[in-house]
């Protein structure tokens, strides 16, 4: 009988893990019939201590990772107070990183203002937002451009329900409006994603609204009450009612538009740009927060899958006119990446407790 060697392990740790009893039991039986009373070649012990040996390592592996996942700041707030707190050596001018929402199982990248996490951003129309209801779960785009952070990273974002949302728009004739939510939550993939907002300011008028309570609508999903289907028509997924008065992901050029109810004109947008933040009255208690020190970042990036789609442009260029005067920092000049090394040795290992208080002031 031919004898069989392993050659490859192409598992993934927690799959290794899982096919470790039956692989044991296999090399200790030795030579047995299986169902069909062929025999099976017996196997040498160093056999079977190699694959233990290499489970263990997998295991390691995989341990370390999740460690580094939750040592990494949930948000752009996370990481803003630890600065502020002097608990982490991160610049405090805005910039891209990775945060790892509340039962994120991946890091994610994104670009941070202050205390504002961006979680969509139109500017040039370079990516294409008509795309799949999965697509628009998973996210795509790069953050320091296009982009679209996911609506599963959303709901980890806000299930809480202490999440405040900014909207900057820019018009064709350079005009810059505001919409703040003092509330935004986003439900889950077995809830459509559905939108839930309250609380509005600024300039723009109150168009969301119109769309409050609303699953999420894409290309291949029709979840509008309309009669049309409103995510087709625009060519871009959103939370569609009978179908907008507000839409941010349509075609670009086409499709980007804020119903102004006090002057009953559509502000023909050109850019616009999508931030969150924590309200801080959800943060009033004692927070435990790590300590963190970036390091390069080609190591975890490439560990993680993110590669040169989550990087800055080559140039590191970008426009930051549709910043609030009040809003986060902005970045200037080329945009550093600060982000983790995977094995855990550039990680500070104490951890410091930030007392914050609501009367404090």
């Amino acid at each position: 009988m031919k004898k069989m060697r392993i050659k490859e392990i192409t598992f993934s740790p927690r799959e290794a893990k899982s096919l470790l009893p039956a692989t044991l039991g296999w090399l200790e039986a030795g030579s047995k019939s299986d169902y069909n009373g062929s025999s099976v070649p017996h196997r040498p012990l160093t056999e079977l201590e190699r694959t233990t040996k290499l489970v263990q390592q997998l295991e390691s592996v995989e341990h370390e990772y999740e460690s580094i996942i939750n040592r990494l700041p949930r948000d752009c707030s996370q990481i803003e107070r630890m600065r502020t707190a002097g608990t982490a050596n991160q610049p405090g001018d805005g910039g891209l990183y990775l945060i790892a929402p509340a039962e994120q199982h991946h890091p994610l990248m994104t670009q941070c203002f202050g205390e504002w996490t961006t979680v969509q951003r139109r500017q040039d129309g370079t990516v294409d937002f008509n795309r799949s209801w999965e697509e628009y779960a998973q996210g795509f785009g790069t953050p320091a451009g296009e982009f679209w952070i996911g609506n599963q990273a959303l709901h980890h974002l806000t299930q809480d329900n202490c999440s405040r949302l900014r909207i900057v728009m820019q018009d064709i004739y350079d005009n810059t409006w505001f919409a703040d939510y003092g509330s935004f939550r986003i439900d889950s993939r077995d809830g459509g994603f559905r939108l839930d907002l309250g609380g509005y300011s600024g300039n723009a008028s109150d168009a969301f609204e119109y769309q409050n309570h609303m699953q999420f609508s894409a290309i291949d999903v029709d979840r509008d009450i309309s009669n049309t289907h409103c995510a087709g028509n625009y060519e871009g997924g959103w939370w569609f009612s009978h179908c907008q008065h507000a839409n941010l992901n349509g075609r670009y050029n086409l499709g980007l538009t804020w119903f102004d109810a006090s002057r009953n004109e559509w502000i023909a947008v050109k850019s616009s740009h999508m931030m969150i933040a924590r309200r801080p009255d959800c943060d009033a208690n004692v927070t435990e927060l790590p300590v963190l020190e970036p390091v390069a970042a080609a190591t975890l990036l490439t560990t993680s899958g993110l590669g040169a789609d989550a990087s800055t442009p080559a140039n590191g260029a970008r426009s930051d006119r549709h910043e609030p005067s009040d809003g986060g920092r902005r970045p200037h000049g080329t945009t550093t990446v600060p982000t983790f090394a995977l094995f855990g040795q550039h990680f500070v290992d104490s951890r410091v407790h930030v007392q914050q208080t609501a009367n404090n002031g």
